[in-house]
């Protein structure tokens, strides 16, 4: 097997352990999903350009296809910094959500304002989101804690 081939078995194998479709693997690198396909399947070189998003999307550092084209292995981001599909937000709340409907509404804003405050406001969550992924992380170890206790 040639380097282009494994290649295309590391990103699939790694697509699939972080429960991605080709679809969603494609749609989260911006490229098209027959480019995806044709890395997976490791038969037509993919332009160099491709390699940044895929790597993200996989959680890889900078220039982990190249190590692997090279005959390495990847090199895998820590898990805070690896990239993470946006979680899907109950119906309800993609149907209606008051505080960007807030900011969308307030005509004293121009359009520059009301996107730099929705980024803000999706920044703020997704910080509270990972200090509640960090607090049930200490919850979980007190637990094993005791047990072993």
């Amino acid at each position: 097997m040639d380097q282009r081939e494994r290649l295309g078995q590391l990103i699939s194998a790694y697509r699939k352990r972080r429960g991605l479709s080709i679809r969603a693997a494609a749609d989260a690198a911006g490229i098209d999903r027959d480019t995806w396909t044709s890395a997976e399947k490791g038969t037509k070189r993919t332009a160099e350009y491709i390699y940044g998003p895929i790597e993200r999307v996989l959680g890889w550092a900078p220039g982990s296809v190249d190590q692997i084209l090279g005959g390495g292995e990847p090199t895998e981001l820590p898990e805070e910094q690896a990239w993470k599909p946006a979680p899907q937000q109950p119906k309800r709340e993609r149907e209606r959500d008051e505080e960007i409907e807030i900011v969308l509404a307030d005509d004293t804003l121009d359009n520059e304002m009301k996107m730099e405050i929705i980024e803000l406001i999706y920044e703020r969550r997704k910080a509270e989101r990972a200090a509640s992924i960090k607090e049930t992380r200490k919850m979980i170890d007190l637990f094993k804690r005791r047990r072993s206790a």
